[in-house]
């Protein structure tokens, strides 16, 4: 997705500033994962097999705040894990905003529809969601049923309240590139900013 203007002038301030200052090394972007636990069992997934003290752990917004404000980075990742699930997530994202973060909310969207109330559009919030392909696909890389359509319907409803929305997608090796052109298709038909493609 093209890069909002205004995100380009802060990234641009920062980076000049930590040159001015003499600094060599500083972060770009912040990896920040709330939670691990996750709604799904994806097969490729690592973090579902951490132990269960680990997957129930729960960063407060105050946490998260606080490592914003000592990473300094001006773009957020907001990841997990599903990030959704945490209670405090509407707190965590509005706060960060409010600190002149841009946001990516990684999300596989399965909670996204119920949880839009949480959130308000913003040019600085991009919801990024986890989408491997279509139906057939996305859901046996998932490992469950009805997860592309929960996604989908998301995004629509997420496009028709005004946010910013954009997908992550993995392509697999031997995966059917016609399926692949259907699909990116099929997301600019649903009017998504943006895909990203790994």
């Amino acid at each position: 997705m093209p890069v909002p203007f205004r995100m380009q002038m802060t990234m641009f301030k920062y980076i000049l500033g930590k040159k001015l200052s003499g600094a060599e090394k500083y972060p770009l972007v912040m990896m920040l994962e709330p939670l691990f636990a996750c709604n799904l069992e994806c097969a490729g997934c690592g973090k579902i097999q951490y132990p269960p003290d680990v997957l129930r752990k729960r960063l407060s917004p105050e946490d998260c705040m606080n490592a914003a404000d000592e990473c300094g980075a001006p773009i957020v990742t907001v990841a997990g894990g599903e990030p959704l699930a945490h209670p405090e997530i509407g707190q965590i994202v509005s706060g960060l905003v409010a600190r002149g973060k841009f946001v990516y909310l990684c999300t596989n969207a399965i909670l996204l529809e119920r949880n839009l109330h949480r959130f308000k559009p913003s040019s600085q919030l991009i919801f990024s969601i986890h989408l491997d392909g279509i139906e057939k696909t996305h859901d046996r890389m998932v490992c469950k049923e009805g997860v592309w359509k929960a996604a989908t319907d998301a995004i629509r409803k997420a496009k028709a309240l005004g946010f910013n929305v954009m997908t992550n997608s993995t392509s697999f090796q031997n995966e059917d590139s016609a399926e692949f052109r259907r699909f990116f298709d099929d997301c600019m038909d649903m009017g998504v900013d943006g895909m990203m493609i790994s």
